[in-house]
């Protein structure tokens, strides 16, 4: 059975705007963060494309309308890849998204009206590619690499990147009238994907706002810091707090320190121990770590596994030397339930002085700390340079 043009949009307009409003809903609801906004977002490009490209379906005149559809759909993987970024702890970096839009709508403006059904296409179909594979990459880095949902996300990403980069190959070598082109990368082919993208992406979208935004991670009735059942603050408690003492530490010219902890070998351990014990595992890690930590300090959670130190030091030494505390303290602390097991930690450290008062600039910046002591065998400090 083959499906005509304006069933295939239809389609594509009645999934994007179900989805798209529920997601809103969804979002607004929980009071979400940078990466749900932006998410958001993604289906309102969504939305209006569909309307863009249903006005032109309509009337064939209104050319225009295709360069607006083209940079909303641009826009969607965009956005979704500046929202993992954010929901990462990393700079969203969303005027890149923006640029790649405009790039879209001008590659259609310059064609002008005698540009035909596929203005622009090949502009379209790259920066969909390139968002798609970016997307990819960022679904499979922490902590968002943590939680099954977001699998689908990279699932999809690697679908839309595959499919797009063809598309945009075989649209160059042979043309938009090629019958093959047509059959298996045209407009219907499109839709297909474009649907999938939509219904898998709201799904891992909201299951992924639902964990990072749960009562148990958000405020408590908006008043009060939540913390978890391990007295280690949760999500937006910890960067509001944290957003605090940074904007008195930058008036005071004081240095805080961020310390991100990371359990070496999770999945492992989950895997020869079982989710039960996996959570005990981590319940007598976050002790060890506030037992052993600096008394001055706010723990947070970021992610299965990794907990964030913050604490004034006026000299980073001082914060490494809390740091190898941390690690004696794992060291020595036997966990019966697994056996007698004893922990082990990366560690990565990041100070105001060197990377400057901006919270997901440092929280980048001891990330990638610990991942490189991570990289060494783990059980190690770095300290971010």
């Amino acid at each position: 059975m083959i499906i005509d043009p304006y069933t295939m949009q239809l389609a594509v307009f009645t999934v994007t705007i179900v989805a798209g409003v529920m997601f809103i809903l969804d979002t607004v609801l929980r009071r979400s963060d940078a990466a749900g906004r932006l998410w958001a977002v993604v289906f309102m490009s969504g939305i209006l494309a569909s309307f863009a490209y249903a006005i032109w379906f309509v009337n064939p005149e209104a050319w225009w309308a295709v360069a607006v559809g083209n940079a909303a759909v641009v826009l969607s993987p965009a956005l979704l890849w500046c929202g993992a970024r954010a929901y990462n702890g990393r700079p969203t970096l969303a005027w890149v998204a923006l640029v790649a839009g405009t790039a879209a709508a001008v590659a259609v403006l310059a064609e002008g009206p005698d540009g035909g059904d596929w203005a622009g296409a090949l502009t379209m179909f790259v920066l969909i590619a390139v968002f798609a594979g970016l997307g990819t990459w960022e679904t499979l880095r922490a902590p968002m690499r943590a939680h099954w949902s977001a699998r689908g996300l990279t699932v999809i990403f690697v679908i839309v990147t595959v499919f797009y980069a063809t598309r945009a190959v075989i649209f160059t070598m042979f043309g938009a009238d090629d019958p093959w082109f047509r059959s298996a990368f045209g407009t219907q082919a499109a839709g297909f994907v474009l649907i999938s993208l939509v219904i898998v992406a709201a799904v891992s979208l909201v299951v992924l706002q639902g964990e990072r935004g749960s009562p148990a991670s958000g405020r408590a009735g908006g008043h009060a810091p939540a913390y978890g059942i391990d007295s280690v603050l949760n999500g937006d408690s910890f960067r509001e707090i944290v957003g605090d003492w940074l904007e008195r530490a930058n008036y005071h010219d004081e240095q805080l320190v961020f310390m991100r902890i990371e359990v070496d070998e999770l999945d492992a351990l989950n895997t020869a121990f079982g989710r039960s014990v996996g959570n005990q595992l981590l319940a007598e890690f976050a002790e060890v770590v506030r037992r052993h930590g600096s008394p001055h300090s706010d723990i947070g959670h970021d992610g299965p596994g990794t907990l964030v130190l913050v604490a004034p030091y006026a000299r980073i030494g001082l914060a490494a030397d809390d740091a190898e505390a941390v690690q004696d303290g794992l060291r020595d602390h036997r966990i019966e339930a697994a056996q007698g097991l004893r922990l082990s930690a990366s560690i990565g450290i990041a100070g105001t002085d060197r990377f400057g008062y901006d919270f997901e600039r440092l929280m980048a910046a001891a990330r990638d700390a610990a991942h490189s002591a991570r990289a060494k065998g783990g059980g190690e400090v770095v300290v971010a340079d």
